[in-house]
């Protein structure tokens, strides 16, 4: 009896180099490699997959995935960041990602009926978008296990989420992401991004933005 794979969609790196690869910076992917070996334990198979990546000059902005203090890039870094973005958003075609009822449910859990008449539009994202995956000095986003479709909006409240532990960094990306961030959906997708990330706070990770992520929610519901 074969166990089940340990990895939410194996096939987003290899859909992500496809789609996107070419309007992105991205590493390349070499190649890929799956393989199995017999847990005695629980008497099932167990499978793994590694991918081989290009390697890519750079380092990450933060060593973590929220920044504390200014990412020291140019204005280049910031337009090309800016291009990425609406180049994933635009890809042709990735995979299903989160399912809409639990989108849905994280929204309620901080926002109660705010947003339960809000249409969802589903578009590719790279869902993992902070700044542990941003590299400079030029830019370059690695982590692609999560591209796949998800609100719009998404990639850039994530990202916003994330810099709330530096607030002038956090007004850069508010400024930079406007257009995407305003209005009945952008406000749905930072509700949406800030309760998953308080998901991994109450599970030990990112503590210090538990209450940045509330006040900044509690200032979106004001308005």
């Amino acid at each position: 009896m074969a166990d089940h794979v340990v990895w939410m969609r194996p096939e987003a790196i290899e859909e992500a180099s496809r789609e996107v690869s070419f309007l992105v910076p991205m590493p390349h992917v070499l190649g890929s490699f799956t393989w199995s070996r017999p847990d005695a334990d629980e008497g099932v198979d167990r499978r793994a997959r590694a991918h081989v990546f290009a390697y890519v000059e750079g380092a990450p902005v933060s060593p973590e995935p929220m920044i504390r203090e200014d990412p020291s890039v140019d204005e280049v870094w910031w337009d090309d960041l800016r291009r990425a973005h609406d180049r994933i958003s635009e890809a042709g075609w990735s995979g299903p990602g989160r399912s809409e009822r639990r989108v849905r449910r994280w929204v309620s859990s901080l926002a109660g009926e705010r947003f339960a008449d809000t249409e969802i539009e589903w578009i590719p994202q790279h869902n993992d978008f902070h700044w542990q995956n941003l590299l400079a000095p030029k830019l370059t986003v690695v982590d692609w296990e999560g591209f796949s479709l998800a609100p719009a909006g998404s990639d850039a409240a994530y990202l916003l989420i994330y810099s709330l532990t530096h607030p002038p960094t956090a007004d850069r990306v508010r400024d930079l992401f406007s257009d995407v961030l305003s209005g009945e959906s952008g406000e749905m997708a930072q509700v949406f991004a800030a309760a998953n990330v308080l998901t991994a706070v109450e599970n030990g990770f990112h503590d210090d933005l538990r209450e940045p992520i509330r006040d900044h929610v509690k200032s979106l519901l004001a308005d």
